[in-house]
């Protein structure tokens, strides 16, 4: 229940922000149950953000995992 900054504060609390984490969490759960073996492709200490004042953000996050055959 982390109430980060990017959903706002006071009266310009983003209403969706609930549904946001929830839709947040779902995704990340169904992820990994999906790609066990999902890791990082890269030294963290080399990943590149994107810098500026309203959104911070990975340029790039690369990621390795064994794809999975329907």
């Amino acid at each position: 229940d982390n109430q980060h900054l990017g959903y706002g504060h006071g009266i310009h609390y983003c209403l969706g922000a609930p549904l946001a984490r929830l839709e947040g969490q779902a995704a990340i759960a169904t992820l990994l149950t999906r790609l066990p073996d999902l890791e990082l492709a890269a030294d963290p200490d080399d990943l590149r953000w994107r810098g500026g004042l309203i959104m911070r953000g990975l340029r790039a996050l690369p990621v390795e995992f064994t794809p999975v055959r329907k």
